[in-house]
């Protein structure tokens, strides 16, 4: 039987949890249904359903299976659609992970122009700061902060996010300014801490051309970066955190920048990444141009380098 149609039969068996009411979907006898599911897992040598007199399960191969096969699928339904309209514009739907705090400060504000640009594509986004998997979750590209050891991806660099140390001006003027990193251990700090390991971030400098880390003692720890920035604007203290995150509130004069001279200057890279493939598809390579124009005018207000 042909693999293609051994996969659709599955899947409808597996949607419907029933062979019966796959077959009557698909036009087929149920016992010609059930025997397809039965060659396929043969094929296999694995159990994809589960069986009960009442319903069919996937099993944890067959829900494995089943995600791979849905995203077979989706990328051959688009293929025939990008074929059969015989244009350029893209089509379908585009699923992003994006890195939490930059996709809804700075992406998600211009991804809705990019909707009214391709409106024939349907956007499925999701908000990650944990790596994911995109073959396993079915993502299309993701926009990370920092480095990926994923081999199996492609890299696309659009810019370097540098960290900047800063307080609200009032509580400069009420503790004053630090001249040298060694001096926050006098200030309130307020720090971000790691969600997963409950590790705090250390703070980052540079001296003499050396790399400087820095444990600070915070009294403040939060896991969610615009709770921190919102404190630090109300005064609480001194922070180091990624300029594209508090460079509105520096912009406004709510937030001063300071111990500049010991800024760092190696960064974190900001990059999409997607999976590699022969055909880049057209929705991945329009979003992919979408960030690179996104990276240039944020390097041009500063946000990031």
């Amino acid at each position: 039987m042909d693999k293609l149609k051994s996969l659709m039969i599955f899947m409808r068996s597996a949607q419907c949890g029933s062979f019966s009411e796959a077959a009557r979907q698909l036009g087929m006898a149920p016992s010609a249904v059930s025997r397809a599911v039965l060659r396929l897992e043969d094929e296999l040598g694995v159990r994809l359903l589960g069986r009960t007199t009442r319903s069919l399960t996937l099993t944890k191969d067959g829900n494995r299976f089943y995600q791979r096969a849905q995203q077979i699928l989706n990328d051959l339904e688009e293929a025939e659609l990008e074929v059969k309209q015989s244009q350029s514009a893209p089509i379908g739907t585009l699923r992003l992970d994006l890195s939490f705090t930059f996709g809804k400060l700075h992406i998600v504000p211009a991804l809705l122009q990019f909707a009214t640009q391709y409106p024939e594509l349907k956007l499925n986004v999701s908000f990650n700061d944990r790596l994911v998997d995109l073959t396993e979750e079915g993502i299309d590209a993701t926009v990370r902060i920092g480095m990926s050891s994923d081999s199996s991806l492609i890299m696309h660099h659009l810019a370097t996010a540098h960290y900047t140390t800063c307080a609200s001006p009032q509580y400069l003027a009420q503790h004053g300014t630090p001249t040298t990193p060694k001096e926050l251990l006098q200030h309130r700090c307020v720090n971000f801490i790691f969600p997963q390991s409950r590790q705090e971030h250390k703070w980052k400098f540079e001296q003499n051309g050396k790399a400087l880390d820095l444990s600070v003692d915070s009294y403040l720890l939060f896991d969610n970066s615009e709770v921190i920035l919102e404190a630090v604007i109300q005064g609480a203290g001194i922070v180091q955190l990624p300029k594209f995150i508090a460079a509105k509130a520096i912009a406004r004069g709510d937030l001063q920048p300071i111990l500049q001279s010991y800024a760092p200057q190696a960064g974190l890279p900001i990059a999409v990444l997607y999976l590699q493939r022969r055909y880049l598809s057209a929705k991945v390579r329009v979003f992919v141009e979408f960030m690179i124009g996104l990276a240039a005018a944020l390097k041009q207000t500063d946000v990031v380098d």
